[in-house]
């Protein structure tokens, strides 16, 4: 009976632990946007949680081929997920291909609180971030945030 128990367990921890991606393994359900601090044309969806909010989140980001993240950091420690396409990652806080490591899909990566990270999508990526909120973006150089190239409206190139 003791082994039943237990294999009934087993069964019920892995049905929760498959909740959340079974209710976003298919990215077209999900609600993807652009989103301040992040370049064009990334995109973002929240698969649960709130990373401006204070407590766990799992977040998705798609982006094409080619794209590059620059040198930026989080307040929170995340563990990364590769879901689809290929991704060079490093840490440091400047952008250097050589540094890099290439990532494929299911690949598991850590980005520790506080230190720099930069990237590039060798083919259109999806990848997953957990973390714990609240968190934003923070870039190492500032004139490579993208918050800091918008034009205000109305505004003249005299």
């Amino acid at each position: 009976m003791l082994q039943s128990l237990s294999r009934t367990a087993a069964v019920v921890l892995f049905a929760l632990a498959a909740i959340p991606a079974a209710r976003a393994a298919d990215d077209q359900q999900l609600e993807w946007k652009f989103v301040t601090g992040y370049p064009r044309p990334m995109e973002m969806a929240i698969v649960s949680g709130d990373p401006s909010k204070e407590g766990p989140y799992v977040v998705r980001y798609r982006a094409p081929s080619g794209m590059k993240w620059s040198a930026h950091r989080y307040p929170d420690t995340r563990e990364v997920t590769i879901i689809k396409g290929i991704y060079w990652f490093a840490n440091g806080e400047s952008y250097n291909w050589r540094d890099m490591n290439e990532h494929k899909v299911g690949d598991v990566l850590t980005k520790e609180a506080g230190q720099p990270y930069y990237g590039w999508a060798r083919t259109a990526v999806v990848i997953e971030e957990k973390g714990m909120g609240p968190s934003a973006i923070e870039y190492v150089h500032p004139e490579e945030d993208p918050r800091n190239k918008r034009k205000p409206r109305g505004s003249s190139s005299e």
